[in-house]
């Protein structure tokens, strides 16, 4: 019988990549005879991991790590095995960008990659046009390898701010031209519609431009199980927009036979990368945690924090036969106010409430998709088949309505709809004879919140980097320049001297650009 994690990974598929030594690390149970599976080679050069969970609060990891181990069967998950180990660094980090005290992903991932605040929406570049250097770009003039991984489009934020400039997020089909620009050593995610020259506006066919720059592109998990080792450079994009859900990757066989996960992702790319002598610095991205949690989506956001976990899983494997790496993992900001609520007589229910989210076999995305032109009826059953919870008439009608474009509570912020109605149906039990037995997880809203965020390091010289306290995100790109050995300041500009050049916009480019930010 073929044994399967709870991000859908596959023990012969991860064996195809890296060998069964992972294996022992994702299984319940953990076996400890780890020694009796294959594991990575050996590479030569001095390797850094920085891994984020885009949008991945305190809240979340909290209820992956009960989940894990109170529904998976796990002794413990591999980011609290990392928090309890006297050898790690455990710090916070402060995310603020130039324009507000919460940011976007954007100026969070460019505060690490250069050094350097700048304004919401921007990428590698001050808010008056000067570019910043990135630590990638320095890293490749030396001849260090470079990789980007991500569950989002590899266009996307996080990964974009590593390599391009351009003066706003969602210039995809430029950022796409940037990658190929850069030409990183593997680049793994969504976004083929930012390739493809079918879908392109300027009918550029991208992937082959990739492919005559030597790259091996894939498009499909079974094309990435299935790549040589012969040090080529990579690039693979398996979805149109963003990878599913994990929990959809999980559930629909079909889907989770064409997208590859983030371990198996972080697998190939860890497996090209260790082959340059000099080193390399590899981003890895659970970029979907934060988009579940826009949507109000607790078991979307818990499955794919799950899968983050499976990922350093499979980096522990690695460490054990390349310790001369270093791991960093961290998030760029908060989200929604994630939050467990304490829930039942002195609070004597919230266990039970979390781990009721088990039975959910889809994500909202997929819910929603099969709600619209539905009525109260046929919605009721939709969640019911979907999340094991069954929900009243008048709360399938809340749904129904909150389906329809001018729907709106009450003015205020954006609010993706019917998601937040359908998450806070969710998690609304009552008590008594005739009680109901859902979750508990509570959102704040639908936006990024302010929080400082946890800085996990660990490997080689974790701990003579000084992250074990409070930092700026800024000061990680110090951290990777002395990790290095090299030297660079990029220019700077203050709030102040930023301020003339935030430009407003109005309410409904706001929401488009949210939508597509996460769609």
């Amino acid at each position: 019988m073929e044994i399967i994690t709870p991000s859908g990974i596959s023990r012969r598929d991860l064996i195809k990549l890296i060998g069964a030594g992972a294996l022992y690390a994702l299984m319940p149970g953990r076996s400890s005879e780890a020694s009796l599976f294959p594991s990575f080679e050996p590479g030569k050069g001095q390797g850094l991991i920085f891994v984020v969970g885009d949008g991945m609060p305190l809240g979340v990891t909290r209820a992956m790590h009960e989940i894990r181990t109170g529904v998976f069967g796990r002794s413990d998950s591999s980011l609290y095995a990392r928090l309890r180990d006297s050898r790690s660094s455990v710090g916070y980090m402060g995310t603020a960008s130039l324009s507000s005290i919460v940011t976007d992903s954007a100026p969070a991932s460019v505060a690490w990659a250069t050094g350097v605040k700048t304004t919401n929406r921007l990428l590698a570049t001050l808010p008056d046009g000067r570019p910043l250097m990135t630590i990638m770009e320095l890293l490749k003039k030396e001849g260090y390898g470079c990789g980007l991984v991500t569950t989002t489009r590899a266009t996307h934020a996080t990964p974009a701010a590593w390599v391009s400039h351009q003066p706003h997020r969602d210039l995809e089909d430029a950022i796409a031209l940037d990658m190929l620009a850069f030409k990183p050593d593997v680049l793994l995610g969504g976004g083929s519609v930012h390739f493809d020259a079918a879908k392109r506006p300027d009918k550029k066919d991208v992937f082959a431009e990739f492919s005559k720059a030597g790259f091996e592109v894939v498009r499909d998990r079974k094309s990435l199980l299935a790549v040589s080792t012969n040090g080529r450079p990579l690039m693979g994009a398996f979805a149109n927009s963003h990878l599913a859900y994990a929990v959809d990757r999980h559930n629909d066989k079909e889907l989770g036979a064409k997208q590859p996960s983030l371990p198996e992702m972080t697998a190939a790319a860890l497996q090209r990368l260790s082959r340059n002598p000099r080193g390399f610095i590899l981003q890895v991205e659970a970029g979907r945690i934060d988009h579940a949690s826009h949507s109000n989506d607790a078991w979307g956001a818990i499955m794919d924090t799950l899968e983050l976990d499976d990922t350093l899983a499979v980096i522990d494997t690695y460490l054990a036969a390349n310790p001369n790496t270093l791991v960093i993992v961290t998030s760029d900001h908060g989200n929604s106010g994630w939050g467990i609520n304490g829930t039942g007589v002195d609070y004597n229910d919230a266990t039970t409430a979390l781990r009721s989210y088990r039975a959910s076999k889809s994500s909202f995305e997929v819910m929603i998709r099969k709600m619209k032109g539905k009525g109260p009826a046929d919605i009721a059953e939709i969640v019911r088949d979907s999340t094991g919870f069954t929900i009243g008439s008048d709360e399938s009608r809340l749904i129904a309505e909150a389906m329809a474009p001018d729907y709106a509570i009450y003015p205020g912020d954006f609010i993706y709809q019917p998601d937040a109605t359908l998450g806070k149906i969710l998690a609304h039990s009552t008590y008594g004879k005739a009680g109901i037995r859902r979750g508990n997880v509570g959102f704040t809203s639908c936006n990024h919140t302010a929080e400082d965020q946890l800085l996990l390091a660990y490997g080689y010289k974790a701990r003579d980097l000084g992250m074990n306290c409070l930092v700026d995100n800024t000061y990680l790109f110090d951290v990777m320049c002395r990790y290095f050995r090299i030297s660079h300041k990029n220019p700077v500009m203050t709030a102040a001297q930023a301020k003339p050049f935030i430009k407003s916009v109005s309410t409904h480019e706001w929401q488009r650009h949210l939508k597509f930010h996460v769609a």
